[in-house]
């Protein structure tokens, strides 16, 4: 329980920010191919550190890992109070990098947890479906209905969302920090980077069903990225004062449903 509710903690930082982040650039005077070009820069960053974030953490520690996380998000939300495009550009990068972390490192962490301590493995499939099922549905709404309150019904500004956010990062490390122990991947299986991309790439040549799956994977991905780049002009394209938690929090009921 103590481990989902850290995790819940520490997604909510992640979602808080997600309504505003568009806003907030065309708030400081931005456009849309100035603001395209930051999005990139975090989706890229993401890619690019996505591809070795696994193998570090495993070597350095998971719990290292998952601190990392709270601490490079924090710092890009207190980016998020410049108006300079470059400070900017350098929010969006660590924000990327805190992604990789986001999705990697955490799951890592429980399931090493979980076996070393000799739980039921059933209980640890419950655990992930409640972590999905709570944490990419009703804390992404409840994330969503509370960044709408900030900015429209106390008109704390479109920065506010992310100073919450930084506030519930800073909880999670915390929690880690406290109660978490490390764990790290298998010293045998440990190999270099170089090693691991002639494995992976064996794999896709040698079976075309994982191709498909990457290339599957990989449109999905593209075409729910470009939604989230386009959803908030295409509702305001006039600068129209919209509720973006609110509309935020109407697509992730109407997901976690779906």
């Amino acid at each position: 329980l103590a481990v989902l509710i850290n995790g819940y903690v520490s997604i909510a930082g992640d979602w808080l920010q997600g309504p505003y982040v568009y806003y907030l650039y065309s708030t400081y005077g931005f456009g849309k191919g100035e603001i395209g070009q930051l999005f990139i820069a975090g989706f890229g960053s993401s890619m690019l550190f996505g591809t070795i974030v696994g193998s570090l953490a495993d070597k350095q520690g998971r719990r290292r890992a998952c601190v990392t996380y709270c601490i490079t998000y924090i710092l890009s939300c207190i980016t998020k109070h410049s108006p300079e495009y470059k400070v900017l550009m350098i929010g969006r990068v660590l924000g990327g990098i805190a992604t990789s972390l986001l999705f990697s490192a955490f799951e890592s962490w429980l399931v090493a947890e979980h076996n070393k301590r000799g739980f039921e493995q059933q209980w640890l499939s419950l655990t992930f479906s409640k972590a999905i099922f709570l944490g990419n549905g009703l804390i992404a709404i409840l994330s969503g209905l509370f960044g709408n309150l900030l900015v429209d019904s106390l008109s704390l500004g479109p920065v506010a969302p992310f100073d919450a956010a930084a506030c519930f990062l800073a909880i999670g490390m915390a929690i880690i920090l406290s109660s978490w122990t490390e764990n790290y991947g298998d010293a045998s299986e440990n190999k270099n980077l170089l090693t691991q991309f002639r494995g992976a790439a064996v794999a896709i040549t040698s079976d075309e069903k994982i191709a498909l799956l990457g290339a599957i994977q990989s449109l999905f991905e593209g075409s729910m990225y470009t939604f989230v780049f386009l959803w908030t002009p295409a509702l305001s394209p006039n600068d129209e004062e919209i509720p973006h938690g609110f509309i935020f929090a109407t697509f992730m009921l109407a997901s976690m449903l779906g």
